[in-house]
């Protein structure tokens, strides 16, 4: 690796408002970061799964006639009913795709509810 080359690349790199450059050539590749250039995004685990809304419409914890009480730190089974969204039209109804315990209910009986909005998640 020739350091001159890095050398004149740090130098010019003074000179410019660039964070971050990368430079290739036969093989050999330069890679400098400044001060100011973003840090990689962390990468993050969930042990939690995100139970979201099918639909746009109204949310409902069980559908009319029947009774179902869901508590945070309540055991479900995959395939258990967590409620149903009301639409113009149609009835969604909502399940849980695994096993596991509700750790956090945001879901309101009531509610408006947009697509993809989490209502639960899940603690496998």
């Amino acid at each position: 690796m020739d350091t001159k080359l890095i050398a004149d690349v740090t130098n010019w790199m003074k000179t410019t408002d660039l964070a971050e450059f990368c430079y290739e050539q036969n093989g050999n590749c330069i890679e400098i970061k400044t001060q100011e250039a973003l840090p990689e995004p962390a990468q993050y685990t969930c042990s939690l799964t995100a139970v979201t809304a099918p639909a746009v419409g109204i949310y409902h914890v069980a559908e009319k006639g029947k009774n179902l009480s869901l508590t945070e730190g309540q055991t479900v089974q995959e395939g258990d009913a967590l409620g149903v969204v009301e639409s113009v039209s149609k009835k969604h109804p909502i399940t849980a795709p695994i096993s596991g315990k509700l750790r956090k209910v945001t879901a309101q009986e009531g509610a408006v509810v947009e697509f993809g909005l989490p209502l639960f998640f899940i603690e496998k």
